[in-house]
């Protein structure tokens, strides 16, 4: 089974029609994320001007919520409600493969969420005192790599998604341990027991907001970035590994028959 190019390309244009039709999207992917990641930092900026460490670290914690709400939670809604409708059968009957489907959802994602990511990152360096970062190119190719493992790790849940509407409430903890991991709610890892920091530590969501911070960083050389971005690139590579693997044996595209 392979991917064709002009099929993926289908199945991503007809996802972002849906996407920027769809009210809901509109109102929660979309209005939510440009919200918390401008709100947010902006907010810490007027409570403690003249600290732009403080507004970075709000920043990244809000990225990671960001990148999960518009690509993990996203996707699982899609998903579900898709195969709930019977339009991912119909689109298999209609010669897509498996992978078209998927990576054609996929890379549509991660085009909105890279752009949501981008438009926030430029509102942010316009309206605080936080600066572009010093490896722009390391800090793309992470929110680009963290989306496409996210959303992966997205339909591999959707297998314990029973329906649709339920979909937002199950991908919600997840949310939550992301923005509690990467300080999107503030220092509350810190009030936490040790090993659990350590846990989410293990998130991919950590390992986007630790290469963000390397390129953030006031000073370096690119040897010495691709050393400090090497552990999260392989901690996004066990999380996609592990993705693939549940998408492969649990992955349902159409209703479970009672």
């Amino acid at each position: 089974m392979t991917v064709t190019a002009r099929n993926l390309a289908a199945v991503g244009r007809f996802g972002a029609r849906l996407y920027w039709r769809d009210k809901v999207t509109l109102s929660t992917s979309v209005s939510l994320s440009l919200g918390l990641g401008i709100g947010l930092p902006l907010l810490m900026d007027r409570v403690r001007p003249g600290h732009p460490e403080v507004v970075l670290t709000q920043h990244l914690g809000v990225l990671a919520m960001i990148l999960t709400i518009a690509t993990f939670s996203q996707i699982a809604v899609t998903l579900t409600t898709r195969r709930d409708q019977l339009i991912l059968k119909r689109m298999r009957a209609a010669g897509l493969t498996g992978r078209d489907i998927l990576g054609g959802e996929i890379a549509n994602l991660v085009v909105q969420t890279t752009l949501l990511a981008c438009a926030v990152s430029v509102a942010l360096y316009a309206l605080t005192g936080l600066r572009a970062p010093r490896d722009p190119l390391l800090y793309l190719v992470f929110v680009v790599a963290g989306s496409a493992v996210l959303c992966l790790l997205g339909a591999a849940v959707t297998a314990l998604i029973p329906r649709a509407e339920v979909a937002p409430v199950i991908t919600m903890p997840f949310f939550l341990l992301a923005g509690v991991g990467a300080g999107g709610f503030g220092p509350l890892v810190e009030l936490l027991p040790g090993w659990v920091g350590s846990v989410l530590d293990l998130l991919p969501t950590a390992a986007i907001v630790e290469a963000a911070r390397v390129a953030y960083a006031a000073d370096g050389t690119l040897a010495g970035d691709l050393r400090a971005a090497a552990v999260p690139a392989l901690t996004l590579a066990v999380w996609a590994a592990v993705a693939l693997l549940a998408i492969r044996r649990r992955f349902r595209w159409e209703t479970r028959t009672p």
